[in-house]
């Protein structure tokens, strides 16, 4: 069976609104139309198109008759359900890893830990958003089990990370500073080699965590 590359400029549209949607640019309801795209990122109205109908069929985007493509709003249940199972995948990920990372890649997301603290200081939550998905990228890289790796992606490149949906900075700071407490905790685990408490982390690094838990 023959497999078709995918087009390099609708990938791009559609890494654009992904990423858009990811960080609270596009709202939920909020309207997208393929000339906004186009003039945005400059290209054509085909790939565009193409990514916008991508995004439909995995449920980011829904389409309107009379309006078209508008971003999805997740109802509550919906959320949970989603955050339970990329737990889930992510701590079998976390499991996996642990005797295949090398102490440069350990090192590596302890420096990017203090990136974070940074971006969290000066409430950069985009930098931040960027700077965890590349720490948590470094372990999943070494699950050694692609299609785990795969459903990982899948889901979280098209769904809004919880600390994004607070309208409130300062509990949208809390939240994100005890995420990367929990970061903190991920490294010591690995570098202990410590399955369980790698499970028991990355499990509850998904769960949505009432603000007065978060010490």
């Amino acid at each position: 069976m023959a497999y078709i590359k995918a087009d390099p400029l609708m990938t791009r549209v559609y890494e654009y609104i992904s990423h858009k949607i990811q960080i609270g640019e596009y709202k939920p309801n909020q309207r997208i139309t393929e000339v906004e795209i186009c003039n945005a990122i400059g290209v054509s109205r085909t790939p565009a198109r193409e990514a916008l109908t991508r995004l439909e069929a995995e449920n980011l985007l829904d389409k309107i008759p009379n309006k078209g493509f508008v971003v999805k709003e997740f109802q509550e249940k919906e959320k949970l359900d989603t955050y339970l199972v990329i737990g889930v995948l992510d701590s079998l990920a976390g499991t996996l890893s642990i005797d295949n990372l090398t102490e440069e890649e350990i090192n590596k997301m302890e420096e990017l830990i203090e990136m974070m603290e940074i971006a969290i200081k000066y409430r950069n939550y985009n930098n931040y958003l960027h700077i965890s998905n590349d720490f948590h990228q470094i372990y999943r890289s070494k699950c050694d089990n692609q299609v785990l790796l795969n459903t990982i992606n899948s889901f979280i490149y098209n769904f809004m990370p919880k600390a994004y949906e607070s309208d409130d900075d300062n509990e949208k700071f809390r939240m994100i500073s005890y995420s990367n407490k929990e970061h903190r905790r991920l490294v010591q685990a690995f570098k202990e080699k410590n399955m369980q408490e790698v499970e028991a982390v990355l499990k509850n690094h998904w769960n949505t965590i009432p603000i007065n838990q978060m010490e």
